[in-house]
């Protein structure tokens, strides 16, 4: 959605797109909206975590959390605010509140779970590219373990399963008759960041389901060693 917000003071405006659907939306833009959001549930919860120790025996306290909830939360959509125009906080306040909060209030769509389509392909910049097979027939199992244990360095990155996924997706996902380069991944996975949500998230659902099968296998396969060992 296209939007054009006025600031009160001279004739300046500002025109940004807003996504309201996960095909309108990046990856990159996703993992930013929602590092804010997660930056901002970390502080909330210490800051009441030590305001609950430090007037626990108030009678008004469920009136003092009240109110530091509502500070908190008006932060909270002053950030998204910021993040999703491109303004910088001292122009934000020269814009009418009503039209923060309609902003604001777009960002909905991240409270809506994604329903998986069941694609089998994605057109990107004018090439078609290929999901993983459910049974990885184009594949080698060694790509599939490689995509997987990306998931063991989450803690270490910046924006953590966001910065995984388009490398996960630029090792598994290719073009028709695309051989697997290594020395081509970077580049693909930047390349990737600029994917729209529903795609990203059809891959989601397949690498979910597929780690659940390898775990129920690799339990099932362990209760038939115990019983073997008389255990």
């Amino acid at each position: 959605m296209s939007l054009t917000i006025s600031l009160k003071q001279g004739d300046d405006s500002v025109d940004f797109d807003v996504p309201t659907d996960w095909s309108d939306m990046t990856l990159e833009y996703y993992a930013g909206i929602s590092n804010v959001i997660h930056s901002h549930q970390e502080k909330a919860q210490l800051k009441e975590n030590s305001i609950l120790e430090r007037y626990k025996d108030d009678p008004t306290i469920d009136e003092i959390m009240g109110n530091v909830k509502i500070m908190d939360n008006v932060r909270l959509n002053s950030d998204l605010f910021c993040y999703m125009s491109g303004l910088k906080k001292e122009h934000m306040y020269l814009v009418d509140a009503d039209k923060i909060a309609e902003v604001v209030g777009l960002v909905g769509i991240l409270t809506k779970e994604y329903e998986p389509k069941g694609h089998r392909s994605f057109d990107f910049e004018g090439e078609t590219y290929y999901y993983p097979s459910e049974n990885l027939r184009k594949n080698t199992y060694g790509d599939f373990i490689e995509a997987t244990q990306l998931d063991m360095s989450i803690e270490s990155m910046k924006n953590g399963r966001f910065d995984v996924l388009p490398q996960q997706m630029a090792i598994l996902c290719r073009r028709a008759g695309e051989k697997y380069d290594e020395d081509l991944v970077e580049e693909k996975s930047e390349k990737f960041k600029k994917l729209t949500m529903d795609k990203v998230f059809e891959f989601s659902f397949f690498l979910t389901k597929r780690n659940k099968q390898l775990l129920n296998l690799f339990n099932m396969y362990s209760e038939k060693n115990l019983k073997g060992l008389g255990q």
